[in-house]
């Protein structure tokens, strides 16, 4: 018992410890989700629980060029609901001159991700039944096509800043597919992130009877984030609603 107590301690001072210094270091360092390329690894957070975990998997933007995922480290979605009971992952993913210029052989291959840690989910005490996904940019593309296309139990979605591959994926979504709520911060001057996509995203969900809730700028044709309330406690609040609704 003493040992088991001295062992969350050390958990929470590293925790603290990491949180003033403004990143949280992973409980697991470059786990190889798949032997295919070099960048695919995942870091992961794991929650100090006796009962299996929910787990929220991030894909990092960077226009499928760049990025890494060593900067959800810092994420406010990490820093408040670790000790919550929620667990994370971030994934790295190979580049689009890596896979030969396909696009979608990219997206397929980010599955392999879910799968491992699903494959895994005893090992690292996930609940495999309630896994959510999120991503900025380019990860937003990978975060709604993981979700609809793939078969893989996602539970909800938070794709943030919709990027132009946003029409690609239209066809994808699917009656059944999870909730989403997406969020494109910038404004009608940004071609890349223009907020139409995320209500291209919106509209095809609703025809669906998709639950999808966009937000963004004033005058985007998507709602404007009440005074106050951080887009990432409404995401977080929609992942523990599709939990707690999870098909058993």
């Amino acid at each position: 018992m003493k040992k088991q107590s001295l062992s969350i301690l050390s958990f929470f001072c590293l925790f603290a410890v990491n949180y003033l210094a403004g990143a949280i270091v992973p409980t697991h360092v470059d786990l190889r989700y798949s032997q295919e390329y070099q960048r695919s690894r995942l870091d992961l957070w794991l929650a100090e629980s006796k009962k299996p975990t929910p787990l929220v998997v991030n894909f990092h933007g960077g226009g499928f060029k760049n990025g890494d995922k060593r900067s959800f480290q810092r994420n406010s979605i990490l820093q408040k609901n670790l000790l919550e009971g929620v667990s994370f992952a971030s994934v790295n993913y190979p580049f689009i001159n890596q896979v030969e210029g396909d696009h979608r052989k990219l997206l397929k291959h980010c599955a392999e991700s879910i799968r491992f840690l699903t494959e895994n989910a005893k090992k690292y005490n996930i609940d495999e039944n309630r896994i959510s996904v999120m991503g900025n940019s380019a990860g937003a593309l990978i975060t709604v096509y993981l979700g609809h296309s793939e078969r893989l139990s996602i539970r909800s979605l938070f794709p943030i800043q919709q990027a132009k591959g946003t029409p690609y994926l239209i066809p994808y979504i699917r009656a059944d597919g999870p909730p989403i709520i997406v969020y494109n911060r910038s404004g009608l001057d940004d071609q890349v992130h223009h907020p139409k996509f995320a209500v291209m995203l919106r509209n095809k969900c609703e025809e669906l009877g998709v639950k999808c809730t966009g937000y963004g700028v004033g005058n985007s044709g998507l709602k404007t984030l009440p005074k106050g309330i951080d887009i990432n406690d409404l995401a977080i609040k929609l992942f523990r609603k599709s939990w707690k609704n999870q098909k058993k």
